[in-house]
């Protein structure tokens, strides 16, 4: 599938990470630590070296075309959050995972990245749309429901999170819904 490095919306722009944006995302990540208590890896994002890395990362994987796209959400050239999609090779089936500072929470960002992303995803032949969320992240599972995905039910204790086994919520869209 084919992605783009850049993405925009009618409010939105989805970028394609790149290492001079680790200062704003480190600061994102540490003003939005109960936030993002749910996410694990963005526990070691509050370092400027660590966020350099990992954006290293997420441009190789995109770069390699494997199946996983990682977008940094700019609202007016400020840095608000994250939209992914991880494509699961020969399936046709895909992730969206997302993050958003608590600053720009109610602007319907989060919706319009997932929403532009799925778009191109189910546009090129994919199939099913994915968002797995812990159970008691409401945000989370509203962001899904808002954009008309389904619960297909929830895997009991499955991540160990906050000293205790947790379920997590998967919500599913087919191509066509």
């Amino acid at each position: 599938m084919n992605f783009e490095k850049h993405i925009q919306t009618q409010d939105i722009e989805l970028r394609f990470p790149t290492i001079d944006m680790a200062r704003d995302l480190s600061d994102l990540v540490c003003r939005n630590q109960e936030e993002f208590k749910y996410i694990n890896y963005t526990k070691t994002l509050t370092d400027i070296q660590k966020c350099e890395e990992a954006l290293k990362s997420m441009a190789e994987r995109f770069e390699k075309g494997e199946g996983h796209y990682g977008y940094m959400i700019f609202k007016d050239n400020i840095l608000v959050g994250y939209a992914g999609i991880k494509i699961r090779p020969g399936e046709h089936v895909a992730e969206m995972s997302y993050y958003l500072d608590k600053q720009h929470t109610g602007n319907g960002y989060v919706s319009k990245a997932i929403k532009a992303l799925e778009d191109i995803f189910f546009a090129q032949g994919g199939h099913r749309s994915e968002i797995f969320c812990n159970e008691t992240n409401e945000n989370s599972c509203k962001v899904a429901k808002r954009l008309g995905y389904q619960l297909d039910g929830v895997m009991r204790e499955y991540e160990f999170f906050d000293g205790a086994y947790q379920g997590v919520a998967i919500y599913s869209k087919i191509n066509g819904e």
